[in-house]
């Protein structure tokens, strides 16, 4: 049932919106007030041809818009599925005119050539005085009143379901396969990234601990010298001159002191904590000193491990996890690919059980039609 007609800018109609409820509607109305040309418009609407003369003097485009309720018509859910049409509770056609005469009909929203506009439109609407609307003289329609008349319209109806699930089927096959070649490539690189991304063994934070490593390879001597002299300093220097010997040396001056007066005992053993801790920096500067060594092999081997993360970095993620996360990705990715192919041997399966369903449906349908 059509529930809901919008009309802009055909013929003399400027802009009409018509709700229409259950039961007989009618338009009344004397001689020239537009009756017709709703009608017209109807049928532009419905597929009919129709030219830029109708579009209204002063307007760009005429446009027709039509709401009807999703009738149960098993052969108009068909042409809907066949051609990609979601079927809701409501059908919403619509058709524009341009002033080059050129049309743009839509089913649900999607763009549809007039033949199927056509195909859809005479599913919903019987238009009594056009010919070409009335479905009595449409041999496409003598069939749906034979199967009426035999009480197999149920029948039918599961047929219709099973063609259209063999064409869902199809038309999801022949898209996995015709997209073999690209699918190929799209494998190759997959794979070429996930055995990339591998055999770097990636870890998280280590480009920090190399960068932090190739500053003190590379500054070796620099910082081996300055422990050295600092430790020097502190504990190596001529007989006497050192800052422990020289603190040493205020110790005991203080032990002096608090032997008369106790005040100084407190800063006496104040010095002598600082003396323990500066003999701490004093050893760390030596195993420090001990340990840091130029290692120019070392240092290159470091230098080629960060230059071989930043290539990774530019390809897939500026930070390690998030070139672990891209390949984690791909794999993904790459698995569901694999799968593939098990779908395509689960539809083509699927295709032939469903081709000798719909035989043996189809089969029976036509002998129950014979009967009648």
């Amino acid at each position: 049932m059509l529930t809901q007609l919008t009309i802009a800018n055909f013929a003399i109609i400027d802009r009409l919106s018509l709700s229409l409820r259950p039961g007989l509607n009618v338009l009344t109305g004397e001689t020239g007030a537009g009756k017709s040309i709703i009608v017209d418009a109807v049928s532009a609407l419905l597929g009919g041809r129709v030219g830029s003369e109708v579009i209204r003097t002063g307007a760009d485009q005429a446009f027709v818009e039509g709401v009807f309720d999703m009738p149960d018509d098993p052969a108009l859910a068909a042409i809907l599925d066949e051609h990609g049409l979601e079927a809701g509770e409501d059908v919403i056609v619509s058709r524009a005119v341009n002033a080059s005469g050129r049309t743009v009909g839509r089913v649900n929203g999607r763009a549809v050539p007039q033949p199927v506009l056509q195909a859809v439109g005479q599913r919903l609407v019987d238009i009594h005085g056009q010919t070409e609307h009335i479905s009595l003289l449409r041999v496409a329609e003598h069939i749906g009143y034979l199967d009426g008349y035999a009480g197999i319209a149920e029948q039918r109806a599961r047929f219709a379901a099973t063609v259209s699930e063999l064409r869902r089927a199809r038309r999801e096959l022949d898209a996995l396969v015709q997209g073999e070649r690209e699918m190929a490539r799209r494998v190759d690189l997959l794979r070429f990234q996930i055995g990339e991304i591998e055999a770097a063994r990636l870890q998280p934070g280590e480009d920090e601990e190399l960068r932090h490593e190739r500053d003190l390879l590379a500054n070796a001597e620099r910082l081996g010298a300055a422990a050295d002299t600092a430790h020097r300093l502190l504990n190596e220097a001529e007989e006497g001159s050192s800052a422990l010997d020289l603190l040493g040396q205020a110790s005991t001056v203080l032990a002096d002191i608090a032997s008369v007066d106790d005040q100084a005992d407190s800063q006496r053993r104040a010095l002598d904590d600082a003396i323990f801790q500066i003999e701490d920096v004093a050893r760390w500067l030596a195993r420090y000193r001990d340990g840091i060594e130029a290692d120019p092999r070392r240092l290159e081997d470091v230098e080629e491990r960060l230059d071989a993360i930043a290539r990774l970095k530019r390809k897939y993620g500026q930070t390690i996890e998030e070139i672990i996360a891209f390949g984690a990705s791909a794999s993904a990715e790459l698995a569901e690919i694999d799968r593939r192919d098990e779908r395509i041997a689960e539809l083509q399966a699927r295709e032939q059980d469903l081709l000798v369903q719909a035989g043996r449906q189809a089969e029976a349908l036509s002998m129950a039609r014979r009967a009648a």
